[in-house]
């Protein structure tokens, strides 16, 4: 109901594998609204990082013990995104650079 997929194995498997694209397709709505030359301010831009934040980290007590290689890179490739957009980068910006520059940690932490 909340958008957090349960399984009997306590792997969340299910739960990542919907959260990646739903998280993907808001980052980039949100991407369409930043474009890298000129656009909203800086203070737009983190609020647009928080509202995808806030959809990815939703339950992350129950879920934080499973994740896995697989789980930290559905959780990574839509943050690169928008921290991307965030800072105004273009897409050779590495994920450690683009969260460096946003003041963003990585969700995986």
């Amino acid at each position: 109901y909340l958008g957090l997929e349960l399984d009997g194995r306590w792997n969340f498997r299910a739960h990542f594998q919907k959260l990646g694209p739903r998280l993907m397709a808001t980052a980039g709505s949100l991407s369409r609204l930043l474009p890298n030359v000129g656009g909203p301010d800086q203070v737009a831009r983190r609020l647009y990082m928080g509202v995808v934040r806030s959809m990815a980290l939703y339950g992350a007590p129950v879920w934080c013990h499973a994740l896995t290689r697989e789980n930290v890179a559905a959780l990574r490739r839509p943050q690169r995104a928008i921290a991307v957009r965030a800072i105004r980068g273009y897409r050779t910006v590495s994920f450690e650079a683009a969260c460096l520059l946003a003041g963003a940690p990585p969700w995986d932490l």
